[in-house]
């Protein structure tokens, strides 16, 4: 027993001082229990009658002798609270200084000490001891800024569902993720926030795998690790789902099935790079094949294009400044539409045009026109023979000289002819003679120069095929 000491009742009448510091800097982040242990224990020190164990302190406290023993842990971490012997446990309580710990072991403690504050709320109720300098490794060794290390503790336990409870099991789990991006040379918050996108976008790949598999859990990590190859093969979520389809013919669908699945459509896309490579350099443009571009290349070919088609179409493009692969993809639906997949119809197509386009131009000279018809032109003037003889559109060019629009004009006339059932040349002309059905003007505003440039994309394609050698090529 001490020569003298207060009596237990004056430790009630007393003031025991707390430092601003303090109140500042701790009192926000620590917990509840934490706080009561280190201000009681600041009350202790002064009033020694009040007990000099962590028995005595639990009991004071209300509380167990582990939340005392985990308390003071935390306060040793913090740099306020040094163990001095472990059998009895004592401990000395460190003065508060501003700037920093006096001791090496103080200094490391006040480096870490708002790292390891984020850290314990991360984790909650759980006191954290020891497990930090996992944590810690990642900044000192692995050289993660202290913001890059906490947000991958916060994805360990929130995306990942790493266990709050176990904090060293879990924050070994991080570690080996650490190291393996710490590898791949991450090291800010930005990198950390980088490859969690990525890994999140694996586990939806991998969730939406399972979901079509009516599989209700979580994806493996040998899942996950499937999930990241199809994604780097440059598959989208969307097109991996899709895939599942396809495994409908195994009688137990899985990852491994669906992977071979995406690896044949893989192999086919690279396929299919040399062959696009070519249609680009056609084309003009300076991209390389991508795996988007592979798979629309792909779907060409999947309805019904020939790889020559494809080709034409490119040059065309090129020969008019036009180069992109949306370009070649509208002029390629349109061919679509009108039946011309195969390079012999379509060359076969436009020679017809030219030939259509030729005897048009040849009637437009007897009106005294230097038109270039265009393929909507020749059109109309297919529909025409098919319902006049050569005479009688000799007859119409001939009527419709210097009426400004000509192929207008012409269209205009054989309508009114076809109106009135004239089929011959000898009614066209008694008709002109006796004005019926000519009651019309000459209208000023037709008399312009007609345009001599095609705007339509497939009138750019006439000469095509005899410029870039055709079938023979």
């Amino acid at each position: 027993m001490a020569f003298l000491s207060f009596d237990r009742g004056a430790a009630m009448y007393d003031a025991t001082p707390i430092e601003n510091m303090f109140l500042l800097e701790y009192l926000p982040s620590a917990q509840d229990d934490c706080l009561r242990v280190y201000l009681y224990a600041r009350m202790a020190c002064a009033h020694p009658e009040l007990g000099g164990g962590v028995a005595d302190i639990a009991r004071a406290l209300r509380l167990s002798e582990e939340a005392v023993e985990d308390a003071l842990r935390f306060w040793e971490r913090e740099g306020l609270v040094k163990r001095l012997s472990d059998r009895p446990p004592t401990y000395a309580l460190s003065p508060m200084r501003a700037g920093g710990r006096g001791t090496d072991m103080d200094q490391q403690y006040y480096q870490f000490r708002d790292f390891n504050a984020s850290l314990q709320r991360l984790f909650g109720e759980v006191i954290l001891h020891g497990e930090v300098e996992i944590a810690q490794e990642w900044v000192t060794v692995f050289g993660f800024s202290t913001d890059a290390a906490l947000r991958l503790a916060e994805y360990g336990v929130t995306d990942l569902h790493y266990s709050r409870k176990t904090p060293r099991a879990t924050l070994r789990k991080l570690d080996n993720l650490a190291h393996e991006w710490s590898e791949r040379g991450a090291r800010t918050l930005e990198d950390v926030e980088r490859l969690i996108a990525e890994k999140n976008g694996e586990k939806a790949a991998a969730e939406a795998v399972l979901k079509r598999f009516g599989m209700r859990r979580r994806p493996t990590e040998d899942e996950q690790a499937l999930a990241h190859k199809w994604l780097a093969w440059g598959f989208s979520v969307e097109e991996i789902s899709a895939a599942c389809a396809a495994t409908t013919k195994a009688q137990n669908p899985s990852f491994d099935y669906l992977d071979r699945v995406l690896e044949g459509r893989r192999v086919e896309a690279d396929r299919h790079f040399e062959a696009l490579k070519a249609v680009l350099r056609e084309l003009g443009a300076a991209a390389r094949p991508t795996p988007e571009t592979l798979k629309r290349y792909a779907g060409f070919l999947e309805t019904g294009f020939e790889p020559r088609t494809i080709e034409i179409a490119a040059a065309g493009l090129n020969a008019i400044n036009r180069h992109r692969f949306e370009d070649l993809e509208e002029l390629l639906s349109r061919w679509g539409k009108k039946g011309l997949r195969r390079a012999d119809a379509v060359e076969a197509h436009m020679q017809r045009q030219r030939a259509l386009r030729e005897e048009l131009a040849g009637l437009l000279r007897l009106a005294g026109s230097d038109y270039a018809p265009s393929l909507a032109d020749a059109a109309r003037y297919e529909g025409w023979k098919s319902r006049f003889s050569e005479e009688m559109l000799r007859l119409a060019a001939e009527t419709s000289r210097g009426k400004g629009r000509v192929v207008a004009a012409m269209d205009s006339l054989l309508a009114a002819w076809e109106q009135e059932g004239v089929t011959t040349p000898e009614q066209a002309r008694a008709r002109a003679k006796s004005g019926a059905g000519g009651r019309t003007f000459d209208n000023p505003a037709l008399h312009y120069a007609q345009r001599q440039a095609p705007q339509d994309v497939d009138d750019l394609f006439v000469d095509v095929v005899k410029e870039y050698g055709g079938a023979e090529k």
